[in-house]
């Protein structure tokens, strides 16, 4: 159900029920502390994704490259290895198929033989490398079964936001694109993308799974550090407390790390100059 708080506005609780049927005021299920596998975070595309993933990447978590941009001050934390390997899934459903636009869930699940190597692939060099990773993309709520059979000791971290917010923020994210969406598309979108989420809790009880709230990540950042690292089973040192409290920006200095970055002096001259020297780097190492 959703909640009112003058502080944050509108936040969301599930009511979680054991197999006897009794209420649970828990917000984890199926949760077995242990320190390996793979984290993913399953979550609506401006919902607050991001920084959730740049939280669990202080914890310890490995959860890919970050990539900042101007609707993601701090990063977007979208791993480049799956989102390939999204749009090549995507991509193979029909011309044109995005997120913004996404295919039938029954087209993308009759894909599995097709990229079946792939997805193993993918996840033994990720697996290989790190023993406590993850990753985070909109995308794997249409692809979540294209892997589960490959994941050892999964745990899930589901985000949620109010689903008016996460479409307004929709419509301002995709307002210069060449197919921007508008408020209706995306209110359309924030109920697809949610009844997926929904029936990844109904389908599959059996995988532990953290649900978190983008409102109360943003009014009390260590307190949900705190839930998730003891989802995890990591331990929260005061010195990852304090970058979880400076990474997560207050609503008031994250729109204006937004404008500062839609300017070029102070936002795009900078990122230029940043990739000019990373690439150059790159060469010399090469």
């Amino acid at each position: 159900s959703w909640h009112y708080d003058k502080h944050v506005g509108f936040s969301f609780r599930i009511a979680l029920r054991s197999s006897e049927g009794k209420g649970m005021n828990s917000e984890l299920t199926g949760h077995r502390e242990q320190t390996g596998g793979p984290v993913v975070v399953l979550g609506l595309a401006r919902s607050g994704t991001s920084v959730v993933t740049g939280m669990l990447n202080i914890l310890g978590v490995e959860m890919g490259p970050s990539i900042e941009d101007q609707a993601n001050p701090r990063g977007s934390y979208e791993d480049i290895d799956f989102a390939k390997l999204h749009k090549e899934i995507f991509d193979a459903t029909g011309t044109g198929r995005g997120y913004w636009n996404p295919p039938p869930r029954e087209a993308i699940l009759a894909l599995r033989a097709q990229f079946d190597a792939a997805v193993r692939e993918l996840l033994d060099s990720k697996g290989s490398a790190q023993s406590l990773w993850g990753w985070k993309h909109p995308r794997t709520l249409l692809t979540y079964e294209l892997f589960l059979p490959y994941l050892i000791n999964p745990r899930f971290v589901l985000v949620f936001r109010n689903p008016l917010a996460t479409a307004l923020s929709s419509v301002e994210h995709t307002r210069k694109y060449r197919d921007p969406v508008d408020l209706s598309q995306a209110l359309r979108l924030a109920h697809l993308y949610q009844a997926e989420m929904l029936r990844f809790l109904e389908n599959h009880p059996e995988v532990a799974k953290l649900l978190v709230a983008y409102e109360d990540v943003l009014a009390d950042p260590a307190k949900e550090a705190a839930k998730m690292a003891g989802f995890l089973g990591l331990a929260l040192s005061e010195e990852k407390a304090r970058a979880v409290a400076e990474f997560v920006l207050p609503r008031e200095q994250l729109q204006m790390e937004k404008r500062k970055r839609r300017s070029f002096w102070r936002g795009k001259l900078p990122r230029l100059m940043h990739r000019w020297s990373d690439r150059a780097t790159r060469r010399r190492r090469g």
